[in-house]
């Protein structure tokens, strides 16, 4: 195979077992040094409140603005010391990746593929994943920051259709030849940049998604 295709993947339960912002967001509000000032408790309140709004019903990309509305006055340095002080403890557990699509991804890199990671989270969270897997991109949520500190503004929202929108941004001019891409995602919101590629591949066992690939014949990898 050519070593000029891309791979794409989801991060939250495709690449790793959770989702990235929720249990991010629980170690830095309940476990860090931020946990006791007192602006901590409205944002911990704010937090509990999304998270019993994320129904399946919910608008997602609402919940999204939400969430990152959240991060408003954190100090963008004390919040990238503690992702990688969260890091480095998920590692030392050794739960963090799904074995599956971790070992496939990092096949397709030894052969010279373009490994993208798509996210909703963002980069000060997740870049210390995209560091270990060798990932060459990085398309993903996108905050305001001034004075080096967050504003709670959303710059860039990377989730459902507005997936595919950055990835089309990204590749556009580079002839990319999606047929020989690969996909990987575990949620319907996946589908918008899994059905463009030529070998898209859902990860886990969402009863929606199986049904996609069982009626398109799609390869599916168990999330455990």
């Amino acid at each position: 195979m050519s070593n000029k295709y891309i791979v794409f993947s989801d991060v939250d339960e495709t690449l790793i077992r959770f989702k990235s912002m929720i249990t991010f967001m629980d170690y830095f509000l309940y476990k860090t040094p931020y946990a006791k000032r007192p602006e901590a408790e409205e944002k911990r309140k704010e937090f509990q409140a999304i998270n019993e709004a994320n129904t399946p019903t919910a608008d997602r990309a609402a919940l999204n603005r939400r969430f990152y509305a959240m991060f408003a006055g954190i100090p963008q340095k004390e919040l990238q010391e503690a992702a990688k002080t969260w890091m480095n403890e998920v590692m030392a557990r050794g739960d963090l990746f799904v074995p599956s699509a971790y070992s496939e991804q990092q096949e397709h890199k030894k052969r010279g593929a373009e490994l993208v990671l798509v996210s909703g989270s963002f980069h000060d969270i997740l870049g210390p994943i995209c560091d270990y897997v060798g990932a060459d991109r990085l398309i993903c949520s996108e905050l305001e920051v001034k004075d080096g500190v967050y504003t709670g503004v959303l710059l860039q929202q990377v989730i459902g259709d507005g997936k595919w929108d950055a990835i089309s941004r990204y590749i556009d001019g580079r002839g990319i030849k999606l047929d020989s891409c690969f996909a990987y995602g575990d949620h319907v919101s996946d589908l918008c940049f899994m059905e463009k590629v030529g070998n898209p591949v859902v990860v886990g066992d969402s009863s929606a998604m199986l049904k996609v690939a069982k009626e398109r014949n799609w390869r599916v990898l168990a999330a455990h």
